[in-house]
């Protein structure tokens, strides 16, 4: 981003940041004592007890609900270092009348603002309205039932409705999905169960998957979410069970769900062409279905100032191929096959800083329809994060996928031998954690010359129910990918309301 468009996005970032504040001490001010809105409480597994004993002070987010990950803006989501990824539940303090016990919610409207783009979306390209309610109730045996649902309705895809394909007024002008919807009940102090629609995550990086294979993501606008709010639930059955320090959790995935890839025709899918007639390939891919089970378990255990996690995992491999019998002429279908990882996290609490490590191997990946030869892949990542400066988390990733016998023909997949990943992100809080303040930069390529992003937004909790969300995105070129947007911009803005 040049220093022209870096000024008209970050200058009106400040202001609008500083007025927000403002407004907030005034609003703070004149009710106080009138606000009886509960603030969300977060329960805690016995696990997560244990990692923040070890690792205080290095988890540097707050465990939300599964659906706001994937279509909200939030950056509240929490990693346990035994790779579960809980929702937060209601308050303790007393609910407004209104609402049955158990329920709460949060009503968001977001405003997308994209800049230096000649395609539909320059200018005003979302005005997105999202309903997000969660029930949690706990018997009295202890027995915990949790619902939650998201919908959401964009106006800006029936206000300029001939500018959108078909396929991204499908995708993107609204939705109503259910989220997290299981049933978790604790057998005994040794054993616990967990089976429905859940979210459960491996590793510790919070911006790169390396061994956080279990759930695909919501993909669907890329860079503007972090991977924490992008994570779609998954139908499982999750047992736990913890035999001294260790915790082993064996899982049968009984749903088999894939990432929603941005729709055909969107500014991060254009329309392919024929590259002899320049003619539109007319047929955009669509999704295979499976219903078998699949398989996976995670064996974790936490020591006094480390902890390491073992994984293994017979899935469907997310990135799939496309078959098609008469190319351009009949409609594509994108397959999946069965893969195996094998996987491992150890990390390392040395005063301020954290020291991570993931790596993974995988096999029998399948990228093309051909070649017949199924590859292989070994994927490492090492990071930092450092805790030492009050209410602020640095952290920085580098990661790497090798291909083992690689195949030239992988090319056509935009797919090299060797696939290089850094993310340096920074977070800080001010005016009694009322003001968070993130920044995220990742770039691909060893040499950070294969495209990427940058985004920084700034959240601003006015009051217990309202919040204030302002931030911007933008990509850099280098790849085929990224030049397809490297001179886009975006602005965001979130305002929501908690009930």
């Amino acid at each position: 981003m040049n220093v022209f468009r870096l000024r008209y996005i970050t200058l009106p970032l400040l202001s609008v940041l500083t007025a927000v504040q403002l407004h907030a001490e005034s609003i703070d001010d004149a009710l106080d004592g009138f606000d009886d809105t509960a603030t969300p409480t977060v329960e805690k597994t016995t696990t997560q007890k244990a990692d923040d004993e070890a690792l205080a002070g290095f988890d540097d987010t707050d465990e939300t609900e599964a659906a706001e990950q994937t279509g909200s803006m939030e950056e509240d989501a929490a990693i346990s270092d035994s790779g579960t990824e809980e929702s937060s539940g209601a308050g303790e303090e007393e609910m407004p009348g209104w609402l049955p016990d158990g329920l709460t919610g949060k009503l968001t409207q977001q405003l997308l603002l994209a800049y230096n783009s000649t395609k539909p979306e320059n200018m005003l390209s979302s005005l997105r309205t999202t309903l997000f309610l969660d029930y949690e109730h706990r018997f009295d045996n202890g027995v915990k039932v949790k619902l939650n649902a998201r919908s959401f309705y964009d106006g800006i895809y029936d206000v300029r409705a001939q500018d959108y394909t078909v396929q991204e007024r499908q995708s993107l002008r609204s939705e109503a999905e259910l989220y997290d919807a299981y049933v978790e009940w604790n057998i005994n102090d040794s054993l616990s169960l967990k089976a429905g629609r859940q979210v459960v995550v491996w590793g510790r990086s919070d911006t790169i998957r390396i061994t956080d294979v279990l759930n695909p993501l919501d993909f669907r606008r890329p860079g503007i979410v972090d991977i924490e709010d992008l994570r779609l639930p998954v139908g499982m059955l999750r047992f736990d069970y913890s035999i001294g320090n260790w915790r082993i959790t064996p899982i049968a995935i009984l749903e088999q769900r894939f990432t929603k890839n941005p729709p055909y025709g969107s500014a991060f899918n254009p329309l392919p062409y024929l590259p002899q007639t320049g003619q539109v390939i007319p047929f955009p891919p669509t999704q295979a279905s499976y219903h078998d089970v699949t398989y996976a378990v995670s064996a974790g255990a936490e020591y006094h100032g480390w902890d390491i996690n073992l994984y293994a995992a017979h899935i469907y491999d997310d990135h799939g191929y496309i078959i098609n019998a008469k190319p351009f002429v009949t409609p594509t279908q994108l397959h999946h096959d069965k893969s195996t990882m094998f996987g491992t996290a150890l990390n390392l609490l040395s005063g301020s800083w954290l020291f991570k490590t993931e790596a993974a191997y995988w096999r029998d990946l399948r990228y093309t329809y051909t070649p017949e030869k199924k590859m292989q892949r070994i994927d490492g990542l090492i990071g930092v994060e450092y805790t030492g400066i009050a209410d602020t988390m640095i952290s920085y990733d580098i990661a790497v996928r090798h291909f083992i016998a690689y195949d030239q023909r992988l090319m056509q997949e935009n797919l090299e031998e060797n696939t290089y990943q850094h993310a340096f992100r920074i977070s800080t809080s001010f005016f009694n954690d009322t003001l968070h303040v993130n920044y995220l930069h990742t770039r691909f390529g060893l040499g950070l010359d294969h495209g990427g992003f940058h985004r920084g937004w700034v959240v601003d909790d006015i009051s217990d129910a309202f919040s204030a969300e302002l931030g911007f995105v933008d990509y850099f070129g280098g790849s085929a990918s990224f030049d397809q947007v490297k001179d886009e911009a975006l602005v965001f803005m979130n305002f929501s309301y908690s009930f």
